[in-house]
């Protein structure tokens, strides 16, 4: 699957979000580790075009800023993109999450 805008984005993490509710629920298992997992081995961010699309048509300002917390340095454009994709993917994964434990808890 190739993120090609934010909605894409967005419905991409809730989807990731649902199931690491659903893995939640029925395993146990710790939610924002298994969102770490999802993101960290999605298409979108080990692919380095899908990675660049994804930063290129993605609100991608969340994402540089917690790069920038931790301090990251970027060897190449390829290091740099596929990071970048991590953290935007990651960060509207947990904003879904969050939002889905909300609307529930309503």
């Amino acid at each position: 699957m190739t993120i090609n805008n934010q909605y894409e984005l967005e419905q991409e993490a809730i989807r990731i979000a649902k199931e690491a509710q659903e893995s939640f629920e029925k395993y146990g298992d710790d939610p924002a580790d298994f969102i770490h997992q999802t993101c960290d081995g999605h298409e979108c961010v080990i692919w380095t075009y899908k990675a660049g699309l994804l930063c290129l048509e993605c609100d991608r300002q969340n994402g540089e800023y917690h790069l920038d917390e931790i301090g990251y340095e970027f060897t190449d454009y390829a290091d740099y993109v596929t990071k970048l994709a991590y953290a935007i993917l990651f960060d509207a994964c947990i904003n879904a999450f969050y939002d889905l434990k909300e609307s529930k808890a309503a």
